[in-house]
C-alpha cells in the first residue's frame, strides 16, 4: 500500500509506541490501540462501538469508545489514521463537505492524524494478508439506509455503487452490480458493518443469482467479523502512515519496500504549494514531536538530541519539493514544521599519489555532476499527467437499420439473421385447486302421473333445499299410477334402487336416508324420489395446482432465456458484436407438463422458439455515431469509445424499412499536439509549465513523474522523452 510520503527521511530510529484508529461508518463509530513492538504491528485493545447523529453525538462518541479502548495503558496516546467511508473521500482528500468536521473531532480530542484509508480498501489490504493471495469479491458495506457494493479484483478496488436501502438488500445489491456493466462477477460476497448480518447473509445467500446477473458459479457469502474493518485499518493503512513517521515496520507481512532516498514526484501547483487545508484536514498546526521527521515537502535533515549526521547535498535545498501519491490508496495529513537545524557535511578528499593537494579533486566531481546532468537531459524520462474538467456532449438522431446504406438517411449497416433456441426451466406453482370425490347413494323414483315417465343418463335429481344436485347413471322408465282393485286407491308407480352421483365434490353432498328430491323438471306432484339410504363418499380439500399466472410467468422467462442465448451465441461468432431484435420471439414448440388447474407443486415447460435479429459490431455504431457528431464537436476536443455511451431505443419497422433512434452521450477529451508541447517545456523548469497547458481545453492541472529521480535536477525536464496523460475529474 502506498502512502503520501509527507515526513522525509529517517535520522534515527524511533522507540515503539502507541497509536490509535479510528473508524467512523455512517451512523457507527469504532476504534482500537494499537503498537509496533520489535517491528511488529498489533492490536492492543479494540473500543467500545457507539453510533452517531450529529457532530456532538460523534465527538462524544469517538471519545467514550477511545476511553475504552486505552484503559488499558498509562499513556494518552494521540496519533491517528482514521478510516472513513468511500463517500467521504475526494480523491486523496477528505470531501469538502465533511473537512471541518474531521477538523473539529481532531481538535476537541486533542488527535494528531498521521493518515486516512477508505475502509474498503483497507478491508481488501487485510484480506489479501489473511488469506495470502489478492481477493478478488464483491464487499458490501451495510449501512442504516444505503449499501456501498465495491468490486475488488486482485486486491485492489476497481468500482464502487452506493444503493439506498429498500428493505430487500438482495435486489438494492443487484441494482449496484447492474451498473458496473461487467461480463461477470467474483462468486464471493463479503459482508461488513458494525452489527450482526445474519438475516442479510440469508437473503443474499438465497437469491437465485445465476438468473439475474452474469455469475459462472453459485456465489458464496462471507461475514466479516464486527472488529475485522477496525484492524483493517490499523494493521494496514496505520502501518503504512507509521512507516513514514521512521518507525521501523517489517515489511514482509503488510507493505512493500520502498527504495531508499527516492525523491517523490513532483507536482506542478495551481497557485501555491500544497497546504493543510489542501490535503483535507483544517486544524490548527502543532508542533511536531522530536521522533517525528520534517514534512516532505522539505527535504532537509534535523539535528536529534545530540546526535550529529552528516546531510547529503541534496538534502540541502530551501526550495519545497511537492509530494504527489503514487496509488491513491492512502492520504497522509501534513505536519508543520519543525525548528531544524542543518549541519553541512565535512568533505574529505582522497589523497592522490602524486599530488599534495586535492584540487584536481575539485575539478573531477564537478566534471561528473555536468557529465550526469547532460546524460540525464538526453537520456531521462517525463511523464506529464494532465488534469481536465471534460466537457459533456448529447445527441439524439434517426437513423435507419439495414443491410445496406439507405438513401437520405445515416444507415447502421448489419446483417438479418434467424436464430433460434431451446429451454427447459421449471417454477414452483402459486395457485391452489380443491380436489377430493362425489358423494353416491341410491333413490327409489315414485311417478304419480297417469302416463309412464322415461329418464336418461344424466337426468338432475335435487335436493328439497336446491343447493345440491346428483345426476342418473343409466335410463330408467317408471310406470304410471295405478289403482287397487280391492281397496280403490292409488298406487304411485315406481323404479327402485336407482344410482346417482353428486355433481361436484365435497362433503356437503352426503345427505341423511329418506330425504326427498326432485326430478328433472317435473312437479312434485307428478315424480319425486327418496334415499334409500344415506350418501356417502363426498369429500374435499385444497391442494397447490397450477394457475393460469404460473404458465404466464414461467413461459416469460424461458422466452428471456431463449432470447439471452441467441445473444450469446451472436457474441461467441463474433466477438464484440451486437444484435438487434427485429421481430418478436416465435414459438416452434411450447408444452407445459401440466394443465390450468391441475394439482402440483411445480410447472414446466419445454420451449424452443426463434428471432429475427439484426447482427452489427460495436465499433460500426461508433463510427456511426461519431460520424453524425463531427459537425457539433467543439474543435480541440476529440470523443473516446470507452467514455462514450451509445443505445438504441424504439426500433421500428415502416414501409418495409427498419428504423431507430440514437442517443449519444460523450465526455469531450481536449486534443494536443504531443510533439509540438514537448518541443515548448523540454528543458523547462517544473514549476513554471502552467502557462503552456492553459491553453487546453478544461485544464486544471497537471502532476509531472521524472525518471531517474535525482534530487535538484530533475527539477528541470529532459530534453527528450516526455509523454503526456490525460485524465478527466
Amino acid at each position: 500500500m502506498n502512502l503520501v510520503n509527507l515526513f522525509g527521511n529517517k535520522t534515527k530510529q524511533i522507540e515503539p509506541e502507541y497509536f490509535l484508529a479510528v473508524e467512523i461508518h455512517e451512523s457507527l463509530i469504532k476504534t482500537a490501540l494499537w503498537e509496533v513492538a520489535d517491528g511488529e504491528p498489533q492490536v492492543i485493545n479494540v473500543g467500545s462501538y457507539e453510533s452517531w447523529t450529529d457532530e456532538e453525538s460523534l465527538i462524544n462518541g469517538v471519545d467514550l469508545s477511545l476511553d475504552q479502548a486505552v484503559k488499558i495503558i498509562k499513556d494518552q496516546p494521540r496519533r491517528v489514521i482514521f478510516g472513513l467511508p468511500e463517500s467521504w473521500m475526494d480523491g486523496l482528500k477528505i470531501h469538502s463537505t465533511k473537512t471541518r468536521l474531521i477538523s473539529r473531532l481532531c481538535k476537541e480530542l486533542g488527535l494528531d492524524p498521521i493518515g486516512m484509508v477508505t475502509i474498503n480498501q483497507a478491508i481488501a489490504h487485510f484480506l489479501k494478508k489473511k488469506e495470502g493471495m489478492p481477493p478478488t469479491v464483491i464487499l458490501l458495506e451495510c449501512y442504516t439506509t444505503k449499501i456501498a457494493v465495491s468490486y475488488i479484483y486482485l486486491g485492489e478496488v476497481k468500482a464502487i455503487e452506493e444503493v439506498a436501502k429498500s428493505g430487500d438488500i438482495a435486489h438494492d445489491v443487484e441494482e449496484g452490480l447492474a451498473r458496473f456493466d461487467l461480463p461477470n462477477f467474483p462468486a464471493r460476497f463479503v459482508l461488513t458493518n458494525g452489527g450482526g448480518l445474519e438475516e442479510e447473509s440469508q437473503q443474499i445467500t438465497a437469491y437465485p443469482w445465476q438468473e439475474r446477473l452474469p455469475f459462472k458459479h453459485i456465489p458464496k457469502v462471507e461475514v466479516l467479523p464486527v472488529d475485522f474493518s477496525i484492524k483493517a485499518i490499523a494493521l494496514t493503512g496505520g502501518t503504512a502512515a507509521v512507516q513514514s513517521l521512521g518507525v521501523e515496520v517489517h515489511t514482509d507481512e503488510f507493505t512493500q519496500e520502498q527504495p531508499a532516498k527516492e525523491e517523490p514526484n513532483i507536482v506542478i501547483p495551481n497557485d501555491t504549494p500544497s497546504t493543510m487545508e489542501e490535503l483535507g484536514f483544517e486544524y490548527e498546526e502543532t508542533s511536531a514531536p522530536e521522533s517525528i521527521m520534517a514534512s516532505s515537502d522539505i527535504v532537509d535533515t534535523i539535528e536529534t538530541n545530540e546526535l550529529e549526521e552528516e546531510v547529503s547535498p541534496e538534502t540541502a535545498s530551501e526550495e519545497p519539493i511537492y509530494a504527489i501519491p503514487q496509488a491513491q490508496e492512502i492520504s497522509i495529513a501534513p505536519r508543520s514544521r519543525p525548528s531544524v537545524k542543518l549541519k553541512l557535511p565535512k568533505i574529505k578528499l582522497v589523497s592522490l599519489p602524486h599530488f599534495k593537494t586535492s584540487w584536481l579533486m575539485l575539478l573531477i566531481i564537478p566534471l561528473f555532476a555536468v557529465v550526469g546532468f547532460v546524460a540525464y537531459l538526453y537520456f531521462g524520462e517525463a511523464t506529464i499527467t494532465i488534469h481536465f474538467t471534460p466537457e459533456k456532449y448529447s445527441k439524439q438522431l434517426g437513423i435507419a437499420i439495414a443491410e445496406a446504406q439507405q438513401s437520405g438517411i445515416p444507415t447502421l449497416i448489419g446483417s438479418k439473421k434467424n436464430i433460434s433456441g431451446s429451454v427447459q426451466e421449471s417454477i414452483p406453482t402459486t395457485g391452489t385447486a380443491n380436489v377430493g370425490d362425489k358423494a353416491t347413494g341410491t333413490i327409489t323414483i315414485f311417478n304419480r302421473s297417469v302416463a309412464p315417465i322415461v329418464l336418461k343418463p344424466g337426468t338432475v335429481i335435487g335436493s328439497e333445499n336446491g343447493k345440491y344436485n346428483y345426476l342418473i347413471s343409466e335410463s330408467i322408465t317408471i310406470a304410471s299410477k295405478s289403482a287397487d282393485l280391492i281397496s280403490g286407491s292409488e298406487v304411485f308407480g315406481k323404479s327402485e334402487g336407482v344410482k346417482v352421483t353428486a355433481t361436484k365434490i365435497g362433503a356437503e353432498y352426503n345427505t341423511s336416508k329418506s330425504s326427498t328430491f326432485t326430478v328433472d323438471n317435473f312437479s312434485k306432484t307428478v315424480a319425486y324420489a327418496v334415499a334409500d339410504s344415506e350418501f356417502t363418499g363426498g369429500t374435499s380439500r385444497t391442494v397447490n395446482a397450477v394457475s393460469k399466472a404460473d404458465q404466464d410467468r414461467l413461459l416469460n422467462l424461458a422466452s428471456e432465456k431463449i432470447k439471452l442465448q441467441i445473444a450469446t451465441e451472436i457474441q461467441t461468432q463474433s466477438l464484440g458484436s451486437k444484435l438487434l431484435p427485429l421481430s418478436e420471439l416465435q414459438f416452434t414448440k411450447k408444452q407445459f407438463d401440466k394443465n390450468i388447474s391441475e394439482e402440483a407443486t411445480t410447472l414446466s415447460i419445454d420451449l424452443t422458439g426463434s428471432q429475427d435479429v439484426l447482427v452489427y459490431s460495436e465499433d460500426s455504431l461508433y463510427e456511426l455515431a461519431i460520424s453524425e457528431s463531427k459537425s457539433q464537436i467543439p474543435a480541440g476536443s476529440i470523443t473516446k469509445k470507452e467514455t462514450t455511451a451509445i443505445k438504441l431505443e424504439n426500433t421500428s419497422k415502416n414501409n418495409g424499412q427498419y428504423q431507430a433512434v440514437l442517443n449519444i452521450e460523450a465526455v469531450l477529451y481536449p486534443t494536443i499536439d504531443e510533439q509540438k508541447l514537448a518541443g515548448y517545456i523540454k528543458g523547462k523548469f517544473t514549476n513554471d509549465l502552467r502557462h503552456f497547458f492553459d491553453p487546453i481545453r478544461g485544464f486544471k492541472s497537471a502532476d509531472v513523474k521524472v525518471s531517474p529521480p535525482i534530487p535538484f535536477i530533475t527539477r528541470i525536464l529532459p530534453m527528450n522523452n516526455i509523454k503526456f496523460e490525460l485524465v478527466s475529474e
